[in-house]
């Protein structure tokens, strides 16, 4: 049966351009929601270029959706396919794709989406997925999005609403009602007013177990909220505030205090007993409170926006200003000075690499496209990984990441100058981000010095972190990348279907470098953005363990090392002799800290996988015995055994198989006929027959009893040759013609580098004489 090459096929279709664009589209930002047979649905969400977007293949509307600008701007169809659509059907079932394929000229090819249905289902798989594993924030963040207009949303707000409740997760809860009424969808959620003061009410008996920055988020929700649905139903609560406005807690001190203070007139017309809750000297003296935590904040390096909410929130309590404006001023200044350090410690990185893989300065030819620019690339940088490594990290994209944005170049403008000789001061758009970023007289030397304290160690974690946590589903493992913008300080994020920011307040937050695999927990701390989660880090991770918990069922967001190969081996998706294949001639391994070191712990993985599936591996290889035959004596544990043998074991192998045959007899009929054939070429004693084996590597094996057989025939057939001696005494020729085809007289000719055989002369025939000699060897001349 002759197999299909699924690339072959891409390629005749689409290209090998755009194959090759696709291959190397990283894994993890293709998110397969849904897949499947009879008939093909496959439901997709990719991330690229910091943007989600929808890829849906339903074989039974004959429909590919996709909403990415090749599929909306290209008319031809050809053109409209992209590297989003190659990498998924590089993700999938070979199967599925070479079918998807073979029927792709009956699909209609479309961004049509109307009502944005296509997109909203997307989302509610998702938000479904989530839930089974309870990652609930992640969920409700789905939810949220799948509401993209207000085409029966009914149910998603009451499904988010109860969800939130249930799981106790009322940051959420308030977030997501304020984005409702402000997108319009006041007369919808007020159907579920039941839902709003049971949320309220739980809250305010879990105040204390929110962080004060959440507490100030909740605020602002808040604020927000009652300007749509009043102030009569706090009035519910009357008792309650007066509880939490005396508490020792300072959450519930400042969230009652608050509330009351910015609604006080409101609230007095509907009860004045209000009024009289907070009084001026406790109020005084809780403002004080506020205002030494605001300032001891600051010398504890807090969240710049936690200080940006008090000081807006600090006007409603009155809390004057003067008395921490310019602590919040100097601190604020700080933290952007801070921002630029994270920056020029990723450009050190950055240089480190250019100087390390020789990467070339070259003209960029800068070319303005709206705001956008394209830029052309030296084509020996672009054939280094190194090259489209850092490109990534600085904010190119697009076909042979050509083009990047106005506010990236300036932004990364001091790492750009490293790889581009353009003038780049001459672009006014250019300059005026460069000035807005880091300032106007600013100028920074970037030392490639400074960039070695990101480099990854070689330290074996080994944690058994899973072991731990009673459910796998609670941990995902993360390799962190080079952040293209740092984010809330971090110069690493993770990039999958979502952007992931290592939790600032985790101790191990200012540790994390570019390629560190860590166990995070995978509910996140919160989501941003509806795009970025903030997720918490437990514990950096060695390779072993990153195998051994992937093979448990592990959630993993791959990065560089190429994990996702774990998996595909443990699925049969593919051998684990391509997987070894593949892992050893990934191009990016030049720069990949510590590569060996997962390779070599990998190949233990294949190897444990390889005994415990013999079977399936063993029919695997049939299908292709004469290019499998080293993957074969692998599989046969006989690498070593056989190393000593320069045999073509293809016709011997090819015999086997068409035996039925176990793995245990078929390595012990190889072995037999192995044997069979060593003892019928001894027995032909033919000239030269004997340079197949390489006596110190048969040594400890089973083939080490041919030896002194093999040392007769050798030593026989190099004195039974005639050397033919021509010429005078003085200027004697001689013909080593015929015994430089035995064992002996090829390893003397190699030696004394003798290239014309049939005419050698005295001086470097007696050197060949005294070699022969050393071995006990004589010659067999004969004068002519």
């Amino acid at each position: 049966m002759i197999k299909i090459s699924l690339s072959d096929v891409i390629i005749e279709k689409f290209g090998e351009k755009l194959y090759n664009k696709s291959k190397n589209f990283p894994n993890n930002k293709i998110n397969i929601i849904r897949s499947k047979e009879n008939p093909i649905k496959i439901n997709t969400i990719v991330l690229d270029n910091d943007r989600e977007f929808h890829l849906i293949i339903d074989q039974k509307k004959g429909e590919i959706f996709h909403d990415c600008p090749s599929f909306l701007i290209q008319s031809e169809k050809e053109k409209k396919i992209c590297i989003h659509f190659v990498k998924l059907l590089l993700s999938i079932k070979k199967h599925l794709a070479l079918e998807i394929l073979k029927d792709f000229e009956n699909y209609s090819l479309t961004s049509e989406d109307f009502g944005s249905k296509k997109k909203s289902k997307n989302f509610l798989l998702l938000a479904s997925n989530c839930f089974e594993t309870n990652n609930c924030i992640e969920g409700l963040s789905y939810l949220n999005k799948a509401i993209i207009n207000q085409y029966q949303c009914e149910n998603i707000i009451e499904n988010y609403l109860q969800r939130a409740i249930d799981n106790d997760l009322y940051l959420e809860f308030f977030e997501f009602l304020k984005s409702g009424f402000e997108n319009d969808l006041k007369d919808y959620i007020l159907q579920f007013d039941s839902y709003i003061e049971k949320g309220f009410k739980n809250f305010l008996n879990s105040i204390p177990n929110y962080s004060f920055f959440n507490i100030l988020n909740i605020i602002e929700s808040l604020d927000i909220i009652i300007q749509f649905i009043g102030f009569a139903f706090l009035n519910r609560f009357f008792e309650k505030f007066q509880i939490l406005a005396y508490s020792s807690n300072l959450n519930e001190k400042y969230f009652a205090i608050y509330v009351i203070k910015k609604n006080l007139e409101s609230l007095a017309e509907i009860n004045p007993s209000f009024k009289d809750i907070i009084t001026s000297e406790h109020l005084n003296s809780s403002k004080k409170e506020f205002l030494q935590y605001f300032l001891d904040e600051i010398e504890n390096l807090a969240v710049i926006d936690k200080l940006k909410l008090m000081k807006k929130q600090f006007e409603i309590l009155d809390i004057p200003k003067d008395k921490y404006y310019q602590d919040y001023k100097r601190y604020k200044e700080e933290i952007k000075e801070l921002e630029k350090k994270v920056y020029l410690k990723k450009f050190s990185f950055l240089k480190l690499l250019i100087e390390k893989y020789n990467i070339k300065i070259s003209r960029g030819e800068f070319r303005k496209k709206r705001n956008t620019y394209i830029v052309r690339h030296d084509e020996d940088n672009l054939k280094n990984p190194v090259y489209g490594y850092i490109l990534k990290s600085i904010g190119f994209y697009g076909i042979n990441e050509s083009t990047i944005k106005s506010t990236d170049i300036g932004i990364n403008y001091f790492i750009i100058k490293e790889l581009f000789s353009d003038d780049l001061s001459s672009y006014p758009d250019i300059f005026y981000y460069k000035k807005q970023f880091w300032g106007e007289l600013e100028e920074h030397q970037i030392n490639s010095l400074d960039g070695f304290s990101l480099l990854s160690e070689n330290i074996n974690y080994n944690y058994d972190i899973d072991q731990h946590y009673s459910n796998i589903n609670d941990l995902i493992l993360i390799e962190w990348d080079l952040a293209n913008k740092p984010r809330q300080g971090s110069i690493v994020n993770a990039y999958g279907s979502q952007i992931s920011i290592p939790d600032q307040n985790n101790p191990l937050f200012h540790d994390l470098k570019p390629f560190d695999l860590c166990y995070c927990q995978k509910s996140p701390i919160k989501m941003e953005s509806n795009i970025i989660k903030t997720v918490n880090v437990i514990s950096k991770c060695s390779f072993k363990d990153a195998i051994i918990s992937i093979s448990k069922g592990m959630s993993f967001i791959e990065g560089y090392y190429p994990l996702s190969l774990v998996k595909a081996v443990l699925n049969k998706e593919i051998n684990p002799f391509k997987a070894n294949e593949i892992a050893i001639n990934n191009p990016n391994k030049i720069f990949i800290p510590n590569y060996k070191q997962f390779i070599k712990n990998f190949r233990d993985f294949l190897f444990s996988f390889i005994k415990k599936e013999k079977d399936y591996i063993f029919e695997q290889l049939k299908a292709d015995p004469r290019n499998n035959i080293s993957q074969i004596l692998t599989l046969l544990n006989l690498h070593i055994e056989t190393a000593g043998l320069e045999l073509d074991y293809s016709k011997l192998i090819e015999n086997l198989f068409n035996q039925e045959l176990d793995l245990k007899e078929f390595k012990s009929k190889f072995l037999n006929e192995l044997h069979n054939l060593i003892k019928e070429i001894l027995r032909n004693r033919e000239i030269g027959s004997t340079k197949i084996f390489n006596l110190k590597k048969l040594r400890n094996t089973q083939f080490f009893k041919y030896t002194n057989q093999i040392l007769n025939i050798r030593k026989e057939e190099f004195e039974l040759i005639e050397i033919s001696k021509s010429g005078d005494k003085k200027n004697p020729i001689f013909d080593l013609s015929e015994i430089h085809n035995t064992y002996y007289g090829q390893k003397f000719s190699n030696i004394l580098k003798i290239e014309n055989y049939q005419s050698v002369k005295l001086e470097k025939f007696n050197k060949f004489a005294d070699l022969a000699s050393k071995l006990d060897l004589k010659l067999n001349i004969k004068q002519i």
